[in-house]
């Protein structure tokens, strides 16, 4: 039998083996790279595994040599510890099979650094250019004319949208510190260097929304500064880009723009918040996505449409006694202009 210490060695080996198996569950929901859902992401995760699993069978026949040589020949009551020299068979095992695994495991990372980098081939279907900044993403659209906007092109912060099976360039650049694009599930990561081209490529397997974040530590709000993938079936995403294209050009639209500048004028930016914006109150609620909502007014005008937010705008007070929403004493157009622009905020 094993003696007390060596048991209690065994046991927390044992528990610490549980507890990195138990984990990797907990991992699986999680945009983590061995949840391969593309080419690139699955040729990495393929050499990953080679490369662990070889890992493990190193680790166990050194430190299975290691324990079974301190358990055999330790010094003990009636035997004494024995040491050995000169295994010249042994010496030359441990050099060259190392040597030969080094070897194998670059020539295969050559080979998969090749594919993974391989941003110019024939079968690029599209190309997007993604812009970091302290600390979100922003995604351009610039080389396909449904993508055309009023004024340029396609832009979207945060949501990249992609077709399913199609191979997307991704040009990145920076606008401030040095960031990194990474969506673990999807493909490889690549850091995006202000003055400095750099690009890699992504492909999605099946239709689905994959977490990514920069994987570069770029400030206070890098832990935030997420990449939320759209994988759009083929034939849904001309419909995704038709629909996008056109609420893009409705903030951009002159008839909105009145309204726009009207607001960013008044006191309604020292109250409510709209994100990207310079509105950064904390009084009234935040107007980001407006027209997504429900209700207004603490739930007294619904549903949110242009009547009831003309009545609102028009004079709160009215509507809600109480409020601290103030009578700004607008016009009957001013108020129209404002509303027009409100309704952009879905």
């Amino acid at each position: 039998m094993f003696s007390v210490r060596i048991r209690v060695a065994l046991g927390l080996i044992t528990a610490l083996l549980i507890a990195l198996v138990s984990s990797t569950y907990a991992l699986a929901d999680g945009p983590w790279p061995n949840d391969p859902q593309g080419p690139q992401a699955r040729s990495i995760a393929d050499l990953y595994w080679i490369m662990f699993v070889a890992a493990v069978v190193v680790l166990a026949i050194v430190d299975g040599g290691i324990i079974y040589a301190g358990i055999k020949f330790r010094e003990r009551p009636g035997h004494v510890a024995k040491q050995f020299h000169g295994q010249n068979f042994l010496e030359l095992t441990w050099t060259i099979i190392p040597t030969l695994m080094v070897v194998s495991f670059s020539v295969l990372s050559w080979q998969k650094l090749d594919f993974i980098n391989n941003t110019r081939s024939s079968d690029v279907g599209m190309v997007i250019q993604a812009e970091g900044s302290q600390w979100t993403w922003t995604f351009s659209y610039p080389q396909e004319e449904r993508f055309k906007l009023l004024k340029g092109y396609l832009q979207t912060g945060e949501e990249l949208h992609i077709p399913v099976g199609m191979k997307v360039r991704i040009e990145l650049s920076a606008k401030d510190v040095i960031h990194s694009f990474w969506v673990p599930s999807i493909g490889g990561k690549k850091d995006a260097v202000p003055g400095r081209a750099t690009e890699l490529w992504i492909q999605a397997d099946k239709p689905g929304t994959y977490k990514g974040q920069c994987f570069e530590f770029c400030g206070d709000g890098h832990a935030d500064m997420l990449i939320t993938l759209v994988a759009h079936p083929q034939n849904e995403y001309a419909a995704w880009a038709q629909q996008a294209v056109k609420d893009a050009n409705v903030f951009l639209d002159p008839l909105t723009t009145v309204g726009r500048e009207l607001f960013f004028s008044l006191a309604c930016v020292g109250c409510h918040t709209i994100d990207k914006t310079t509105a950064r109150g904390k009084v009234g609620p935040n107007l980001t996505h407006l027209m997504s909502k429900k209700s207004i007014a603490g739930g007294v005008l619904s549903p949110v449409n242009e009547e009831n937010l003309t009545r609102w705008v028009s004079n709160p007070p009215a509507v809600k006694p109480g409020t601290l929403m103030p009578n700004l004493g607008l016009s009957q157009q001013q108020v129209h202009d404002i509303v027009l622009f409100l309704q952009t905020l879905k």
